[in-house]
């Protein structure tokens, strides 16, 4: 039994043999003399924006907090009291944790998280690079782009990927991170409510704080792909709705996506991060810049560090970061449909499905609507790894390239692959 930690502040988690036990935001708040993390901490933090501090995993180092508090005097202490909570789980359980770390981080400030982690109690096995180690179960292509959306900044990682995974560069975007993003469709939400109902939510913290839960959940649990948003408003026994499409916050979103063009030259292919699929404008951004992207499914780090345990948490026990990975996917040359001729190019790409097919509609692979875990890449469409999904009856527990006919079950639905021809 091994733990992997994916240290990301917008959404730290903690697996247990690729099980979740943990997941939540890196933000403290101060009350009362007690410091909260995670889900309650947000819940607050605009309530109480001065006692509120989310850039402590981001800094990892000894900078004095704007407000110290008893038991915290900086970041540093804060990461320290956050990682207490999630020893508490590991305790139930002892075992050896996984650090999976974003190559944006310092050589400093990975000193500094693995000196917190093991001051806390945690014993680390392994250190790897979350990027490295969440594609190397992927059938992709030679070279890639790998963005994962952190809460104050995002991070573009370039990855080589031949027989190994390896990452070349990584590089920190920092108008798009989450919390950024956040304040943008705040406002232009706030603007809504004032054109449309005459009343600010942000004009006091706790009509701020309801519009700034509903708009967090809504990204977060995946009900962004919906056409449109509606918020509610509880003020002083009135309430006020607003509804606004989903299209307006994409173009919001755009504004700051842009930024991240300087890190992606033209035609790169794009390997994204379950959380950073989710946010709106992100995939309208690629497509209108011509990339070709791959979505991970939510665990792709704890799956790959299971497929690599050995590498990832080294025999010596000498801790390094490990950011190279010999690749467990096939590559793509060597995916061969069982059924193909001799050359094998061309069936594939006649097989290859365009729609999932259920209850007579048609939906489109890659489309905001898909309703499955599904990802392109030259060597065809692949379900990801899942621990539900049947495909053609047996369960799928790696990805699985899908060829027209394919059927996909999920409890009592039935999706058949097609293929469309324009």
């Amino acid at each position: 039994m091994t733990y992997v930690l994916e240290v990301n502040d917008s959404e730290l988690a903690l697996y247990r043999d690729e099980t979740l036990e943990y997941h939540a935001p890196a933000i403290a708040v101060v009350r009362q003399g007690q410091i909260l993390f995670g889900d309650p901490a947000l819940r607050l933090s605009r309530i109480h924006p001065r006692e509120t501090n989310q850039h402590y995993f981001a800094r990892l180092n000894a900078d004095p907090l704007p407000h110290p508090v008893a038991g915290a005097n900086n970041h540093a202490d804060l990461v320290y009291l956050h990682l207490q909570e999630l020893q508490h789980i590991v305790h139930q359980n002892p075992a050896d944790v996984v650090l999976a770390v974003a190559g944006i981080l310092s050589s400093d400030q990975l000193a500094v998280l693995l000196g917190i982690a093991q001051e806390c109690g945690l014993k680390i096995g392994g250190f790897v690079d979350s990027a490295v180690v969440a594609a190397s179960t992927y059938v992709l292509p030679a070279s890639v782009y790998h963005i994962d959306t952190h809460l104050q900044r995002t991070c573009i990682t370039r990855l080589r990927i031949n027989a190994e995974v390896r990452r070349e560069s990584a590089e920190e975007v920092v108008e798009c991170g989450f919390a950024n993003l956040l304040d943008s469709w705040i406002n232009v939400i706030a603007d809504r409510f004032v054109r449309d109902t005459r009343f600010d939510p942000l004009h006091a913290a706790e009509t701020e704080q309801q519009l700034y839960n509903q708009v967090y959940d809504w990204v977060t649990a995946g009900d962004a792909p919906h056409a449109e948003i509606g918020i509610e408003i509880d003020y002083r026994d009135q309430v006020r709705r607003v509804e606004l499409p989903r299209s307006l916050l994409e173009d919001k979103a755009l504004q700051r996506f842009s930024r991240l063009r300087d890190g992606l030259p033209d035609d790169a292919h794009v390997v994204l991060s379950a959380r950073s699929a989710r946010l709106p404008g992100l995939k309208q951004f690629l497509d209108h810049e011509g990339h070709e992207y791959t979505v991970l499914a939510s665990d792709a780090v704890a799956s790959g560090c299971a497929a690599n345990m050995a590498h990832v948490c080294p025999a010596d026990g000498k801790l390094r970061l490990v950011s190279r990975l010999a690749l467990s996917a096939p590559r793509p040359e060597d995916v061969q449909d069982p059924d193909a001729p001799a050359s094998p190019r061309p069936a594939l790409e006649s097989a290859r499905p365009t729609h999932a097919l259920i209850d007579n509609v048609a939906i489109g692979i890659g489309t905001d609507n898909q309703p499955l875990p599904l990802s392109e890449t030259e060597a065809g469409v692949y379900l990801d790894r899942s621990d539900h999904l049947l495909v053609n009856g047996t369960l799928s527990t790696a990805p699985t390239r899908l060829k027209v006919g394919d059927e996909i079950g999920n409890g009592e639905l039935v999706y058949v692959m097609i293929r469309v021809e324009s």
